[in-house]
């Protein structure tokens, strides 16, 4: 199918395309606890029991996500309750760093809305803090924005979407001498407008909530839409980023990029505010779209990113599509230069998953071999810089389904199962490496009426030396994914890692599932229940108690999933990570019990073919077996064979009359196993 997104919120959700079980009754025993997290999420959101922001003393029912410490078995992940927003309007937005971890004191910090029954309404902004590592929490409500007052006694309506780090003096390693920071969106009145965005306000305080300041900045500073992105710089400075609205200009949203530093001020104990516009190239421009802005500094302070996803002159004038921008800086934030525009088309991995536009106009994907383009959509991303000062870049990538550039079709992309991937790049701004980490078969579920969709959540984070980043995204699974709705209702919280050094990667795991994602000694972990609008702290632990590498998460349970107005509770998820020998060289071959399937083994051929097409696979043991045909939409459009298989090598011939010319996604499903590759039919 077609479709068309706001295009700050253009997401879908995908799924593994081959994942392990590690016993000969895995199929039964996935669908088995398929059914029991199924019952449990629903029965949750039908009936939900929030006790508040106090944990709970003892442990009854072994998948309430709200009881502290639960866990079957040590170093499986549990979740510590931390406070509350009023409603989901907190933690929508995947560029907010809500949480974030500062490694020379060990010390975690997350910022949200004020707890649910506070006085003073919603729009206050408070935050919640741990001195131990993410261990144990200080949750008291502490208010950071009381006041919602402009210097100028400008009444602010309510603060929206916050961000939160530490500022930690260089040299200190006193948690009493550090500072907790927040900015985000103000709404006020405006005199002609009426209640809408206008202000940013930056917040502080100690780390026990004492000592707040509050300032706003309006739009006569920085024409402000929604500040994302605070990071903490090696030198003591913060730094984030907005994006500036303009009036009058054909065909533009928001725009130009607008980073901010703050830095402490010793005299007034508060963060005086310089502001860098970075603007975009509107001479003959094709179009002139950019959101979602974003900043990040590798550990050594000097290098740095600002990135935005968009269009504008710079772009490919044939074939523009939603692209990172992106400025560098090597002096700490003093000069930014901006770098070239990737070519989509010049990567291999990422145009080989993506669908061709329809030229013609029919609603549906035209050929390769007929000429039609294939333009790639970055449609969600998160960033993070290594110790190599290398941008790195998690996004999810559609596919153009149009090769217009006015302002109603620009931003009609494809989607549906198997119409999303999620890559990796890697980039010092002119160079660029590409990786795809994983396909997908989810759609958006819809949250209520106004907050639009739960997607995919991209998030991106590092080591404190930059020598490992690491990756996280929602997805809902679903052992037949082929007979579900593929909808995102009940999103699991997904990882992986990369190591700097050599290039190898830790495999995905879903922090749902123990361990990994293997159903041997299958027992559900509280996120296993549920687990939405996720964030990975920028910096994660390299010293973890349960894994080398723990990942700071947080994550909430809306109390009502069909009403954004309804009070969310937030948690955080401890003991999530992974260990020095689960990294392997890309590509290398897991061995698991019983794997049935040899990986990279689903071979088809010839490819393209117009008439028939033979399925080759090697099996190690006996096992049941399915082979459907999908189209680019995800729907099935031939069931190729179901039964019994012997081990042992295997072609299958298929006969491909009647199939339209197009571009097609052979799934192959053993007992423990699913595999995909694509088939060209000409």
């Amino acid at each position: 199918m077609k479709l068309f997104k706001p295009l700050f919120l253009i997401a879908l959700i995908t799924c593994l395309g081959l994942s392990g079980m590690a016993q000969s009754d895995a199929s039964r025993k996935a669908e088995r606890t398929f059914t029991q997290k199924k019952k449990v999420k629903i029965g949750m959101k039908a009936n939900p029991d929030i006790p508040g922001t106090e944990p709970a003393l003892q442990v009854t029912n072994p998948f309430n996500p709200h009881a502290e410490n639960l866990s079957y078995r040590t170093d499986d992940p549990y979740s510590i309750p931390l406070g509350s927003s009023f409603n989901v309007f907190s933690a929508l937005i995947e560029g907010q760093n809500t949480l974030t971890y500062n490694s020379e004191l060990n010390a975690m910090v997350f910022a949200h809305r004020q707890n649910v029954g506070a006085p003073g309404g919603s729009g206050i902004i408070s935050f919640d803090v741990s001195t131990d590592g993410g261990m144990t929490w200080d949750t008291t409500n502490k208010q950071i924005t009381p006041s919602l007052m402009t210097a100028d006694g400008i009444t602010i309506n309510g603060n929206r979407y916050p961000s939160g780090s530490i500022y930690n003096p260089p040299g200190n390693v006193d948690p009493a001498n550090a500072r907790f920071v927040t900015i985000g969106a103000g709404l006020w009145n405006d005199p002609v407008f009426g209640n809408g965005w206008g202000w940013e306000f930056v917040g502080s305080s100690d780390l026990s909530g004492n000592n707040a300041t509050e300032d706003y900045y309006s739009l006569s500073d920085t024409n402000a839409y929604i500040p994302l992105g605070l990071v903490y710089n090696t030198d003591g400075s913060l730094w984030y980023a907005n994006y500036r609205r303009e009036e009058g200009l054909t065909h533009q949203l928001y725009n130009p990029m607008v980073i901010s530093k703050l830095e402490y001020n010793a005299g007034t104990d508060a963060f005086d505010r310089t502001s860098i516009e970075l603007p975009l190239n509107y001479n003959n421009s094709i179009d002139s779209i950019s959101v979602n802005p974003n900043i990040e500094f590798a550990p050594d302070g000097l290098t740095g990113y600002a990135v935005m996803q968009g269009v504008d002159a710079d772009d490919n004038t044939e074939l523009p599509s939603f692209k990172p921008i992106i400025w560098k800086t090597t002096d700490g934030g003093d000069n930014w230069v901006k770098q070239p525009r990737v070519q989509w088309q010049q990567m291999d991995s990422l145009i080989a998953y993506t669908i061709p536009v329809d030229a013609n106009g029919d609603g549906t994907s035209d050929s390769i071999g007929s000429g039609s383009p294939q333009i790639p959509f970055m449609s969600l991303y998160d960033m993070t810089v290594d110790g190599n000062g290398q941008l790195h870049i998690f996004a999810q990538m559609a596919s153009s389904s149009s090769i217009a550039t006015n302002e109603d079709e620009f931003g009609f992309v494809w989607v549906g199962p198997f119409t999303d991937e999620m890559f990796h790049f890697i980039t010092d701004g002119e160079n660029w490496e590409h990786y795809r980490i994983a396909g997908y078969y989810n759609e958006d579920a819809d949250l209520g009426t106004a907050t639009g969709s739960i997607d995919s959540r991209p998030q991106a984070g590092r080591t404190p030396d930059g020598a490992y980043t690491f990756f996280s995204y929602a997805m809902t699974y679903y052992p037949n994914p082929d007979e579900a709705d593929n909808i995102n209702r009940n999103p699991d919280i997904w990882t992986h890692g990369y190591r700097l050094s050599d290039g190898y990667v830790a495999k995905i795991k879903n922090l749902g599932w123990s361990p990994g994602t293997t159903f041997d000694d299958f027992e559900f972990t509280d996120v296993a229940t549920i687990g939405y609008f996720h964030h990975l702290s920028p910096v994660v632990k390299d010293n973890g108690t349960n894994f080398d590498f723990e990942l700071p998460i947080t994550y909430g349970i809306p109390t009502d999933i069909e009403n954004d107005d309804a009070p969310i509770y937030f948690y955080y998820l401890s003991g999530a990570g992974f260990d020095e020998s689960e990294f392997i060289e890309r590509g290398t071959v897991v061995k698991t019990e019983n794997p049935f399937l040899v990986d990279n083994s689903l071979k088809v051929s010839p490819n393209p073919s117009s008439d028939q097409v033979f399925i080759d696979f090697n099996l190690l043991e006996a096992t049941p077996l399915t082979i459907d045909l999908f189209d680019m939409m995800g729907r099935k459009v031939l069931s190729i064979d179901r039964a019994n298989y012997s081990a042992g090598v295997h072609a299958k011939l298929v006969d491909l009359n009647g199939l339209a010319t197009g571009t097609y996604v052979v799934r192959l499903q053993t007992a423990s196993k699913i595999a995909t590759t694509k088939l060209m039919v000409k």
